[in-house]
């Protein structure tokens, strides 16, 4: 009864002033016997100490268990941040114990080290290091811990603030570091009453919690030296097992009493603490109920956590965006823009020989042109089917299935005898080249974050633009010397190698299927040549860095999804505007083939030549456009993050999941500011087009051609640029985002080329023209709207996403 009454949180003195019958005010710094107090029996060490001092060597050699866990760069650089202010903070510190307050004595002369003198603070610091390494084995318990805290802030203060960061002394000291951890933890580093689901005594708790948090600083600063040496970044599965760090009112009590009241309610919430390990990636084994309950017990961890528990939640559940390296990232980029060459190439090919086709089925040129009009409604049309299939079924399958359709329908357009024969097959064609665009699309959404994207898109579209320059080139040269059907058989030959490299070459990226490209999927079909992809990335990665969702659940198809898209507030504006430019630039080379020969007397080669210059603008534009894109993305976040910093918002680091949310974020701003410009220089260049052609008797031919170059340039920038916004804005549903677009535009340009050579007819070149740059200028009206509201409208209807599914999920 004598010790419980000693225990309890009534008492005048410490347990150990009690049994001497001596003064004490129980605060530490003037009680020598409180501070031993500290070291208890209940203390517990609950993993394989050891393993923590032979650390160093799993960089080297991995120790059994160890796997590498590969930050991003912006995670590797917030840790960095992170650790220096802990650094600098330290300098203003003071403690009681003797070897911190010879450590904190030390450091603060190196807050203000001249110039040239840094050798010399690092001499003193690295003599106090060696004698604490040296007499750590004979410190009592609360002396060692305070050693061990003392020889992590000097390190720190040696790499960050005296800059030896390629000193061999701090290699060796981060080796001593774990030895002296090592000893820290075998003495216990978890309380038995914290096991056995008990309120523990308030000071052994208080050097349980500290050991641990200063254990997780110096895998942090591990990370950061492997990191700065190339070496792989190794999973600290070593401290499986203990607890996560603990929610702010326990860390921040002050008294006894007040601590045994908060973890007396610590312990009606938790029938069992949050381990460390549970802030680690999901193992892909783990079943679904399973990965449920992890997900609810971080969640409600994370409502009381203080700002260091936040900080290593950040850093332990950070992933991989992906899987693939730089140079297989090009590979990619480079298969599906060739992929989407066909599309382009079955539609720019086939203009100069319209006039050809028309006299050999001995139909008008204005019959021919509706075969133009079918293959754009089908572009429009195939993509909201196949789109949809390869954001749930796979890129590789969609891709399988789309140029096989492509293959058949070229055959038989070289065959055909007759008009009926001829549009049929034009719209199967179409329905098979189509969809390569959304499918490519959504291939760069799986694989790059928002920050990249912008480029990456950039290299998309200008492969896109190849057949726009050299389309028509081929297909005059092919209808002038062997005849028009040779124009089918070439896309015939050119589709059947390219089926064949890309079943051989593209890894599935569906983020559903492969997550980062670290999983392994079921099918067969998905994993060759994935598996090969895996072991050739440079990129280190294990089959823990895929996403925290290993088991996700699969999407049905929606083939109506591109259409919800489409007449959705925080996408319809944006599209509709695009859908006109595009409109409006179909127009104007569907009517140069008729105008050129009619006004100028080109022959079929002659007209394939004047589209040259309309492709390189094209190609020219969007390689411009994909770096000024991610410019203005950085720029427009780095503003961002300083803003909220000034805010003093405590921020995690950038998100790489899959979903990239980013609340906040002038997303609107980042991606749309080019728009207005590209769109008023595509206006005067439509004007120029039309009003030189009606005065082509006094205007040599080289002006309305240099005005379809800036057509071109300024008519793809935009599109590069709204698609990359839509897949921002829908990463889970890029193909789906990229199929609306699609649909819109090639409808739009669908009844565009239907009726512009009519309506040239009747009011004349110049005026028609007029027509079409007016209604341009009309809808920039959708990107104002964009901009001002696009966000509001975005972030409203992700709120709602995340309210839907939190309901579904309860």
């Amino acid at each position: 009864m004598k010790a419980r009454r000693y225990a309890s949180s009534r008492q005048k003195a410490c347990l150990p002033c009690s049994a001497a019958k001596a003064k004490c005010d129980r605060k530490p710094g003037r009680c020598t016997r409180y501070v031993a107090s500290w070291s208890s029996p209940e203390l517990i060490c609950s993993i394989n100490a050891d393993d923590i001092s032979n650390r160093w060597l799993s960089s080297y050699v991995p120790l059994p268990g160890h796997s590498p866990k590969s930050y991003p760069a912006s995670i590797t650089a917030y840790i960095n941040r992170i650790l220096m202010s802990y650094a600098a903070l330290t300098m203003l510190g003071t403690s009681p114990n003797t070897p911190l307050s010879t450590c904190l004595t030390l450091v603060r002369m190196c807050e203000y080290v001249l110039p040239g003198s840094e050798s010399v603070a690092s001499d003193i610091l690295q003599r106090e290091m060696n004698s604490l390494y040296e007499q750590h084995g004979t410190f009592d318990d609360v002396t060692l811990l305070a050693a061990y805290q003392a020889y992590l802030i000097y390190s720190l203060i040696l790499y960050f603030k005296l800059d030896q960061r390629s000193s061999p002394f701090l290699r060796q000291a981060m080796t001593n570091l774990q030895t002296i951890a090592c000893s820290a933890s075998r003495r216990g580093v978890v309380c038995i009453a914290e096991q056995q689901h008990a309120c523990p005594r308030w000071e052994a708790w208080i050097i349980a919690e500290t050991k641990r948090r200063t254990l997780y600083t110096m895998y942090l600063f591990d990370s950061v030296l492997a990191a700065q040496d190339g070496l792989p970044t190794m999973l600290g599965t070593e401290l499986s097992g203990l607890p996560a760090p603990c929610n702010r009112s326990l860390w921040r009590t002050s008294t006894r009493q007040e601590f045994e009241k908060v973890y007396n309610i610590h312990l009606d919430d938790w029938t069992e603490g949050l381990r460390i390990d549970e802030l680690w990636p999901i193992p892909e084994d783990m079943d679904n109920k399973c990965v449920d309950k992890r997900r609810r017990r971080v969640d409600q961890w994370l409502e009381s956590v203080d700002e260091f528990g936040t900080m290593m939640y950040a850093v332990t559940t950070s992933q991989l965006h992906s899987m693939f390296d730089k140079r297989q990232k090009w590979l990619i980029v480079v298969l599906v823009s060739t992929a989407g060459t066909f599309s382009g190439f079955a539609s720019n090919i086939y203009f100069p020989a319209l006039p050809t086709i028309a006299r050999d089925l001995n139909v008008s040129v204005e019959l021919v042109n509706l075969t133009v009009t079918s293959y754009l409604i089908f572009q429009g049309l195939a993509p909201s089917l196949w789109g949809p299939i390869s954001d749930v079924k796979g890129r590789r399958i969609a891709y399988f299935f789309t140029f096989l359709v492509f293959l058949v329908a070229c055959i038989g357009l070289a065959e055909t005898k007759n008009y009926a024969t001829l549009i049929t097959l034009r719209c199967l064609q179409s329905t098979g080249s189509a969809s390569t665009i959304a499918i490519g699309s959504g291939v760069i959404g799986d694989i790059t974050t928002r920050a990249e994207r912008g480029g990456y898109m950039g290299i998309f579209q200008a492969g896109l633009l190849v057949p726009v320059v050299v389309g028509p080139v081929i297909g005059g040269a092919l209808a002038g010397s062997l005849g028009w059907r040779s124009v089918f058989w070439f896309l015939a030959i050119y589709s059947g190698i390219f089926l064949i490299l890309l079943v051989l070459l593209l890894p599935e990226t569906l983020r559903s299927a492969v997550a980062n490209g670290a999983r392994m999927p079921s099918n067969f079909l998905a994993r060759y040549p994935l598996v090969f992809y895996q072991k050739t990335t440079q990129t280190a990665f294990t089959a823990k860095d895929a996403e925290q969702a290993p088991n996700t659940e699969r999407k049905g198809i929606d083939v109506l999804g591109p259409l919800r898209i489409l007449f959705s507030k925080q996408a319809a504006p944006i599209i509709m505007f695009l859908a006109i430019y595009y409109a409006v630039w179909q127009m104007s080379i569907t009517a140069m083939s008729s105008l050129f020969e009619d006004r100028y007397g080109l022959t079929e080669a002659e007209i394939g030549l004047t589209f040259t210059a309309n492709g390189v603008g094209s190609m020219i534009g969007t390689l411009v456009t994909g770096k000024l894109l991610n410019f203005d993305y950085r720029r427009i976040k780095a503003k961002h993050e300083a803003h909220t910093s000034d805010l003093d918002i405590e921020q995690p680091p950038p998100c790489t999941s899959t979903t990239e949310s980013e609340d906040g974020f002038p997303l609107e701003k980042a991606r749309l500011r080019l728009v207005p410009f590209l769109a008023a220089i595509q206006c005067f260049s439509i004007l120029l087009f039309g009003w030189t052609i009606q005065y082509s008797h006094h205007v040599h031919i080289a002006i309305p051609i240099a005005s379809t170059f800036f057509t071109g340039w300024t008519a793809i920038s935009t599109q590069s640029v709204i698609m990359t916004y839509l897949v921002d804005v829908y990463p889970d549903r890029s193909a789906a985002a990229s199929a609306s677009l699609n649909l819109a535009r090639c409808l739009f340009g669908a009844g565009g080329t239907s009726f512009i050579m009519p309506m040239v007819n009747v009011i004349g070149v110049g005026l028609g023209f007029t027509v079409c740059a007016a209604v341009q200028a009309v809808a920039l009206v959708g990107v104002a709207l964009q901009r001002k509201l696009g966000g509001r409208w975005r972030l409203k209807a992700e709120k709602k996403k995340g309210n839907r599914v939190r309901l579904e999920k309860s």
